[in-house]
């Protein structure tokens, strides 16, 4: 259907009566009572194609409106993804001859007045003399803020911290956060998209548009047999819920809101808790296991005119840029040859041109990674091989 104006259609039906009644023509004259009664004929006409029209791209992902598309996103079981924090890995240490108790609470380390990074400690927890234990920190505000390594940083608490605890931070280049996903990159997600009406599915989405979580899967088990994901065994009617980012309680109640089941614990998993009197013990526990890596190597045979290119120079771009693209703390279920074309091309460096690409797992060639769900693939080194 298309939108139609009263004097467009008010022509189109006097041209028609004009033809039932050939060879006389209707007087175009408000002294005309057919005319007239076509006049409102017209008008209501106009109304009714103009309502139609607009409730036609009204649930139409490709053609609505903004404020509509967050109404068909309802509707189809998703939400806008808004933009993430950024990371910071941060190691506590224990400088003492004794073991020392890091007390659960909240933690917090200014990079400056505006960038405040935070992590909480779910439970007391006992760090062995010389021993350490790490956190993933986030920003409190949405953004990318690049941190450097640092021996030692200031980290402040409304908790007790012994004066042998210590602090340190890691490069967080491969933790920066996301921006907001656009308009046109939430259209085409719900165009493009058909496993959205699942529970779990719709709580994976939800989980991963928390600003302090970089990704997130869910795997639920309905089969009376265990099933085995990666590394992970998932009894029958059991949750197995892996993330990256940091792990706060209100995952607990976002699990609740969609299913409440067992969820599969690991050694190094995180119990996070909702707290509710209808539960049995007063809360709901649910386990969430951090994503492990699937390391993997990339061989690029490449053939470079020395004339136009830095050879040098040249592979050093290659490999920054792979190496950004390809290691972080996001899930994809494939690595493929396409996908290290698609940066390659993205440097657009003249003389030097990449004739093949390797992928290897464990040193074996492979045509393409396949990532189980309880891993993020890691590139760990790109080798270059001249024709």
């Amino acid at each position: 259907m298309e939108l139609k104006t009263f004097d467009t259609i008010l022509t189109q039906m006097c041209d028609d009566f004009d033809y039932l009644i050939s060879p006389k023509k209707i007087a175009r004259s408000n002294t005309n009572i057919i005319y007239l009664l076509l006049k409102a004929i017209a008008k209501g006409y106009e109304v009714i194609n103009n309502v139609c029209v607009v409730l036609s791209n009204k649930f139409n992902p490709a053609k609505c409106s903004e404020e509509d598309l967050i109404s068909v996103a309802s509707l189809v079981g998703t939400e806008r993804r808004s933009g993430s924090a950024t990371g910071l890995h941060i190691v506590v240490s224990n400088s003492g001859e004794i073991e020392k108790t890091l007390l659960a609470g909240v933690y917090n380390y200014a990079l400056n007045d505006d960038v405040i990074f935070e992590f909480e400690v779910l439970s007391d927890t006992a760090i062995q003399a010389g021993g350490s234990v790490s956190y993933i920190a986030m920003s409190k505000i949405i953004g990318q803020f690049p941190v450097t390594a640092q021996q030692t940083i200031e980290v402040t608490s409304e908790q007790v911290i012994d004066s042998d605890i210590k602090f340190s931070c890691t490069n967080n280049e491969n933790l920066l956060g996301r921006e907001e996903e656009t308009t046109l990159e939430f259209r085409k997600r719900i165009l493009d998209t058909y496993d959205r009406q699942n529970s779990i599915v719709e709580l994976e989405e939800y989980i991963r548009n928390l600003p302090y979580i970089f990704d997130c899967k869910v795997r639920y088990n309905q089969s009376d047999e265990d099933i085995v994901v990666g590394n992970i065994v998932i009894p029958p009617m059991t949750c197995a819920i892996f993330y990256s980012g940091e792990a706060k309680n209100e995952i607990a109640e976002m699990v609740a809101d969609h299913i409440i089941c067992p969820t599969v614990a690991t050694a190094d998993s995180v119990e996070v808790k909702y707290y509710n009197d209808v539960f049995a013990g007063g809360y709901y526990g649910v386990n969430i296991i951090p994503f492990t890596k699937l390391d993997y190597t990339v061989d690029l045979i490449y053939h470079v005119n020395s004339e136009y290119v830095n050879v040098y120079d040249a592979k050093e771009a290659l490999q920054k840029a792979l190496m950004t693209a390809f290691v972080g703390e996001v899930h994809k279920d494939t690595i493929k040859e396409d996908d290290i074309y698609n940066v390659i091309e993205q440097t657009d460096y003249t003389g030097i041109d990449v004739l093949a690409v390797n992928l290897k797992v464990n040193g074996v060639s492979v045509n393409y990674v396949e990532v189980p769900a309880d891993k993020i693939a890691e590139l760990v080194s790109v080798n270059f091989v001249e024709d």
